[in-house]
C-alpha cells in the first residue's frame, strides 16, 4: 500500500481529532469465539511442528522464509520468483530494473526476518512492541538494501524524499492524496508508547496472546509509523510476534502467503477496522470491527497451517523423495545412487543422523556409504557442520518442486521450476 505525504492545509491539521488505540482487544461479547479460534491455532501450529524433526523443521522454515518474502512483496505489487530471491541472496541480480528492485526488497526481507528471529530466540522477554524494536526492524530492513532505497519509491521510481530508516514519520500521509491515513504525526510518539505498553506480549497469557497479535497487526498498520516500508515491517512484526509467543517458532507456515492470496479481503478488513466506533471528534475504534478483523486474521492462520499439514504428510514425503532420487538416477551428468533415497528419507524424518549410521541405513559397506554421503553433501541434499558432525537434511532449490510440489508452483519458482518440473499448484 503506497502512501504519500499530505501537503498544504491538510498537512497542518494535526490537533483534532484526538486518537486512541482503544479497544485494545475485542469486547467480552465477541472474545469467546475468538479464544476458541486462538486455541485452535496454538494446537494446530504445535501439531504441525510436532510432525517434523526439529532440525528438519528449521531447514524447511528457512525455505518458507523465502515464501514469506515473496508474498509480502507481492502484496505491495512487486513480483519475483523464489529462484530470483535465492540469486539475490548470493548478490546475483537481474539486469531488468524492475526485477532487480523486487529482488533487492525480497532478499532484505529474508535477511531481516532471520536476524530478528535469532534476536527473539536469544532474548525471549524482549518487548517486540517497543518503539526501539520497531525502529530496529525498519532500520535493519533498509540496511540490507542498496543506498538508493533510502529514498521513498513510487510507480515512477525513487523520489528525493529520504526514508529516514528507523525514524518515526514527521509528516501526515494519504493513500488517495486527499484523506489522511492514520493518526497525525505529532501524536505518533505517545501512541507508539501506548502501543508498546498495551500490546506487550508479557501482559497477556495463553490464547489472549494470539488475539493480541492479531489486533496489534491492525493497530500498527493504522499507526503507519514510518515514511515508507510500513506494510513489510508490520508483516515482519506479526511473524515475529507469533514466534515470540511460541507459535510457529520453526516458521513452518507463512502468514504473508495467506494474506497475499486473500489480498482484497485483507485490505478491506484493514480499511474497515480503521473506521471510528463513534461519530464524535475523538477517534475510538469499534469493538465489533476489531473482532471481525481478528476473525479474518485467524481464518488466514488456520488455512495456512492446514495447507502445510497437507504438504508434510510423511508418507507423501517418502514417495516424493523416492521420485526425486529416481529422476536423478537417470541424470547422465550427476547421477545419484538409488540407495540415496533411503538415507535422505531417514535424515528428513529423524532430523539428524550420525555419519556412521549411513552404511547401516543403506545396507552397504562404509566405504561405499562415504562416497554417497560425499556426493549428497556436495549437492546440498545433506548438510553437516563438520566432518564428524551429524548429517541433517539439505533443501536446495532444485529439490523443492519434488519434495513440496503444491507449495512451489511454477509461477513462484520461475526458472527452477522450468528445469525440474513440479506438481499441481
Amino acid at each position: 500500500m503506497e502512501t504519500k505525504p499530505l501537503a498544504g492545509k491538510q498537512a497542518k491539521k494535526h490537533k483534532s481529532p484526538h486518537y486512541y488505540l482503544t479497544p485494545i482487544l475485542p469486547g467480552k461479547k465477541d472474545i469467546g469465539p475468538l479464544k476458541d479460534m486462538a486455541q485452535e491455532i496454538i494446537a494446530a501450529s504445535s501439531g504441525l511442528e510436532g510432525k517434523v524433526a526439529k532440525e528438519t523443521s528449521f531447514a524447511l522454515g528457512d525455505k518458507v522464509r523465502l515464501i514469506n518474502s515473496y508474498y509480502s512483496n507481492l502484496i505491495e505489487g512487486h513480483k519475483t520468483t523464489i529462484h530470483e530471491i535465492e540469486m539475490a541472496l548470493k548478490k546475483e541480480f537481474s539486469k531488468d530494473p524492475d526485477a532487480q528492485y523486487a529482488q533487492e526488497l525480497c532478499s532484505a526481507h529474508v535477511l531481516t526476518e532471520k536476524m530478528f528471529m535469532q534476536t527473539i530466540n536469544t532474548s525471549p522477554k524482549i518487548n517486540i512492541c517497543s518503539q526501539q524494536f520497531l525502529s530496529d526492524i525498519h532500520a535493519a530492513f533498509y540496511a540490507n538494501l542498496p543506498k538508493k532505497h533510502l529514498y521513498t519509491h513510487t510507480s515512477k521510481g525513487f523520489t528525493r524524499i529520504p526514508v529516514e530508516a528507523g525514524v518515526l514519520r514527521d509528516k501526515n500521509v494519504s493513500v488517495d492524496d486527499q484523506t489522511q491515513h492514520g493518526p497525525d504525526y505529532s501524536d505518533l510518539p505517545e501512541l507508539i508508547k501506548a502501543f508498546a505498553k498495551r500490546y506487550d506480549p508479557n501482559r497477556f497469557y495463553g490464547d489472549e496472546r494470539v488475539i493480541s497479535m492479531a489486533a496489534s497487526h491492525h493497530r500498527l498498520t493504522w499507526l503507519h509509523p514510518f515514511r515508507d516500508g510500513n506494510g513489510r515491517v508490520v508483516r515482519l512484526f506479526s511473524g515475529l510476534y507469533l514466534s515470540r509467543i511460541g507459535v510457529n517458532k520453526s516458521n513452518l507456515w507463512s502468514l504473508s502467503r495467506g494474506l497475499s492470496r486473500n489480498k482484497k479481503r485483507y485490505m478491506f478488513n484493514l480499511w474497515a477496522t480503521d473506521s471510528p466506533g463513534d461519530q464524535n471528534k475523538n477517534h475510538f475504534f469499534s469493538e465489533e470491527l476489531l473482532s471481525d478483523f481478528c476473525e479474518f486474521f485467524f481464518e488466514i492462520c488456520l488455512d495456512q497451517i492446514r495447507f502445510m499439514e497437507n504438504l508434510l504428510r510423511l508418507d507423501q514425503i517418502d514417495s516424493r523423495i523416492d521420485w526425486y532420487v529416481e529422476s536423478r538416477t537417470k541424470d547422465t551428468a550427476k547421477p545419484l545412487h538409488p540407495e540415496s533415497a533411503k538415507l535422505l528419507r531417514a535424515v528428513f524424518m529423524r532430523g539428524a543422523i550420525a555419519r556412521g549410521k549411513a552404511s547401516e541405513i543403506m545396507n552397504m559397506s562404509e566405504r561405499n556409504a562415504r562416497r554417497i554421503v560425499s556426493v549428497l553433501l556436495k549437492q546440498g541434499l545433506l548438510e553437516s557442520t563438520s566432518h564428524r558432525a551429524p548429517l541433517t537434511i539439505g533443501l536446495p532449490i532444485h529439490v523443492l518442486p519434488f519434495y513440496f510440489p503444491d507449495l512451489y508452483d511454477p509461477s513462484v519458482m520461475g526458472d527452477a521450476a522450468k528445469t525440474t518440473g513440479s506438481g499441481n499448484s
